[in-house]
């Protein structure tokens, strides 16, 4: 990916671009940039299909990838999305009639135009013997790579979250009314989710021995050691599957809304007993399970 001058943060973001060819089932354009040419033949005719396809001089994605620069302001705010732009080669192989056919942002579309627009020439497309002028479509994907987490800011994580703990904050009513209705929207209704928590909770627990004995092998557990980590292992769940009971089925999603402080606290719970006991290895636990998540 090219470094500018910019202050852009190259090693936080991926780049995914992919070819396609032709342009019949395309959309209409949702916004236009473009460059004029003249033509001095006259021939404005442009093909979809040709005897040759025109042909990148080199490696096309290698090109890209280092040509195009993710915008600082997207960056910034995290903006994703994949832009359709369609190009014209011409006979003579420049690229012209730069135009975005699917939009993702405004300052995605920009940047994809810009290097489109930056290209060298390409082999142009062949019919009948005779250069000609043909449209290409390319998707260009803008995303960004996720951030890993150290273990320190892990841990930190870990500090501030037993300070959020303690104070109790409640959500407002608009944001308990958003959170229910999200819950509902996609995983369903009061009798669907209290049956789809409880079982998974129920599984989790019969896979405790099994997830237990392959930690054990990793972290080098003593037999007193792996008895008390399927101790806090048992006790969490068995918690969580009381509390999920204890909510009954109806208006069941407002109370397991109403209740996510009690989860959060009982996985906390959990967390720093582990880390108690693993002592040093935790950082191994951490490094081989807790960032697998």
């Amino acid at each position: 990916m090219h470094r500018s001058n910019n202050n852009y943060n190259w090693a936080r973001t991926i780049f995914v671009v992919a070819l396609v060819v032709g342009l019949g089932w395309m959309s209409s354009p949702v916004m236009a940039h473009g460059t004029e040419v003249c033509l001095a033949d006259g021939d404005t005719t442009v093909h979809v299909v040709a005897d040759v396809q025109p042909e990148f001089n080199g490696n096309l994605n290698q090109w890209l990838g280092e040509n195009i620069m993710y915008p600082e302001e997207a960056q910034q705010e995290r903006i994703e999305g994949k832009v359709f732009v369609t190009f014209t080669v011409e006979k003579d192989g420049a690229i012209s009639h730069v135009t975005v056919v699917r939009s993702a942002h405004p300052i995605l579309d920009a940047e994809a135009v810009r290097v489109i627009q930056s290209m060298p020439k390409w082999k142009p497309a062949m019919m009948n013997g005779e250069a000609v002028r043909f449209s290409k479509t390319l998707p260009i994907t803008f995303k960004l790579a996720e951030e890993q987490l150290t273990y320190e800011q892990y841990l930190k994580n870990l500090e501030e979250e037993q300070e959020l703990l303690k104070q109790g904050n409640q959500l407002t009513p608009e944001e308990q009314a958003a959170r229910v209705e999200a819950f509902k929207k996609q995983l369903g209704d009061d009798a669907t989710l209290y049956k789809l928590l409880l079982e998974k909770s129920q599984a989790i627990k019969g896979e405790i021995d099994s997830v237990v004995k392959a930690q054990t092998k990793v972290l080098k557990l003593k037999k007193t050691d792996v008895k008390e980590l399927t101790k806090i292992y048992e006790n969490e769940i068995d918690a969580k599957i009381k509390l999920i009971e204890s909510l009954g089925t109806d208006d069941f999603v407002n109370k397991f809304v109403s209740s996510e402080i009690k989860m959060r606290q009982l996985e906390m719970d959990k967390m720093l007993q582990i880390k108690d006991l693993l002592k040093d290895r935790f950082k191994l636990y951490f490094e081989n399970y807790i960032l697998q998540q």
